[in-house]
């Protein structure tokens, strides 16, 4: 009877431990998500939760863009996920989620329903700076690596 209670208590421990760990890391990412869909949605560009991934260097943000302006949706996507990094920074959590990159990757529609993909990449200090203003949108542009196919 001894032996079956303690591998209870053993078991019940462990799942507690996975389920606080599983809870924290959802918490971090659920008030970064939030950060982007503000800011993004400040700026009328549309995002969901699934264009989303959370590696642990890298964070990616998809985005759908018109034929004019997916510039300003590559600008919105890397200055929104600026934010959320500097907010979690700023939270000085355990768990905080903090990228050493950010990808942003832009659909834009072209002729006969086919879709350009733009995507670029930068580090979590770029995008802050952009996001902070203290890096000109311009210069900003002339650092990334912007990528088509």
């Amino acid at each position: 009877m001894n032996k079956i209670y303690h591998k209870t208590a053993k078991y019940i421990s462990i799942l507690t431990c996975l389920t606080l760990l599983v809870f924290n890391y959802a918490s971090a990412n659920y008030a970064f998500k939030k950060k982007i869909k503000s800011v993004c949605s400040s700026y009328r560009v549309s995002v969901n939760a699934s264009s989303m991934d959370f590696d642990s260097n890298l964070f990616s943000l998809t985005l759908e863009s018109n034929r004019n302006n997916f510039e300003m949706v590559m600008l919105v996507g890397f200055a929104s996920a600026g934010q959320a990094v500097s907010h979690q920074n700023s939270l000085g959590l355990s768990n905080a989620y903090v990228p050493q990159e950010i990808s942003v990757k832009v659909n834009v529609p072209s002729s006969k329903g086919e879709t350009m993909v733009f995507e670029a990449t930068c580090s979590s200090n770029d995008a802050i700076q952009l996001a902070a203003g203290t890096l000109d949108s311009s210069e900003f542009m002339q650092k990334i690596d912007l990528q088509t196919s």
